[in-house]
């Protein structure tokens, strides 16, 4: 009988242990594998983004989400406020005045493009009172530009005409690093005024530059009378020069010389000529012979 209780004391203490057992091996068992193996390496969902800002006067470009925002008109105007300034005309421009034996001379003028045609201008004063206007196509073939053109000329002193300025030929040839300019043309006054000399006027110059802002060259220049005028004795643009000396037609003027020519700043150039007179009539008070000239380009 003894025995029986012994082994139903060890049967329940069996029981017990078993039971107290079974919690401990369920928390050793490893957690099942999920069910989709890229599920857990998947990064977390981005944020929504955040709504986007109502558009503001001053909200500037996070306002309209990089543009800028559209300017407001000026109290009074329908101009917007901010609005840029139309773009200015392309019209090549240039500036020029001479210093010589004439006095100053200052020329202004400029290109326009009309269809496939280059219309050149410009207007011509000197300090004597005269006022030219001249205008001419000018064709461009690669490195050398043609200029022809036709100009009249009126003496605000006088209240006259002073002179058909025709024809006229400027040629250019710019194929660095040679430069190349020759003026041609006629000025014919007499039709105006008998007492005043019709001529012939080549101005012609070759300019080599060594360096990008340095050129020197030879220098001609020459003018023909082309009528026989009368002139007063107390002329004072002859004082000086004996009068039987003076040819009335022919060459009257030829001077032979040198050039430098330099770059002086954005768009400025500097033309210095020295030269020899060689034509007596011509000679006021020596031989020598010169210019100053300041050019600008627009």
């Amino acid at each position: 009988m003894i025995e029986n209780v012994m082994g139903k004391c060890c049967s329940a203490l069996a029981c017990v242990v078993g039971l107290l057992a079974s919690p401990a091996a369920w928390a050793q068992d490893p957690a099942p594998p999920p069910v989709d193996p890229g599920a857990a390496a998947a990064p977390a969902d981005p944020p929504a983004p955040a709504p986007p800002v109502e558009p503001t006067a001053t909200a500037g470009d996070a306002a309209t989400g990089g543009q800028a925002a559209p300017a407001t008109p000026a109290p009074g105007t329908t101009e917007p406020v901010g609005e840029p300034p139309p773009a200015p005309s392309q019209i090549p421009s240039w500036f020029r005045f001479d210093a010589d034996n004439l006095g100053l001379q200052v020329w202004a003028g400029a290109s326009h493009q009309l269809g496939p045609i280059s219309l050149s201008s410009d207007i011509y004063l000197t300090t004597l009172g005269t006022a030219e206007f001249d205008i001419g196509p000018a064709f461009t073939f690669g490195p050398v530009t043609l200029n022809p053109m036709v100009g009249f000329a009126f003496n605000f002193v006088t209240q006259q005409p002073a002179a058909l300025v025709a024809p006229q030929l400027f040629t250019y040839i710019d194929a660095k690093p040679v430069y190349f300019e020759s003026w041609i043309l006629g000025s014919f006054s007499s039709m105006f005024d008998e007492t005043v000399q019709n001529y012939l006027y080549s101005r012609d110059f070759l300019l080599f530059y060594p360096t990008e802002d340095f050129g020197i060259g030879p220098h001609l220049e020459l003018s023909v009378d082309l009528n026989e005028i009368v002139r007063a004795t107390d002329d004072p643009t002859t004082a000086g020069v004996n009068e039987e000396d003076i040819d009335n037609t022919g060459l009257s003027s030829l001077q032979i010389g040198g050039v430098i020519g330099l770059n002086y700043g954005t768009g400025n150039k500097l033309l210095l000529y020295l030269g020899y007179e060689t034509q007596k009539e011509s000679q006021l008070n020596d031989k020598i012979a010169g210019r100053f000239t300041f050019i600008h380009n627009f």
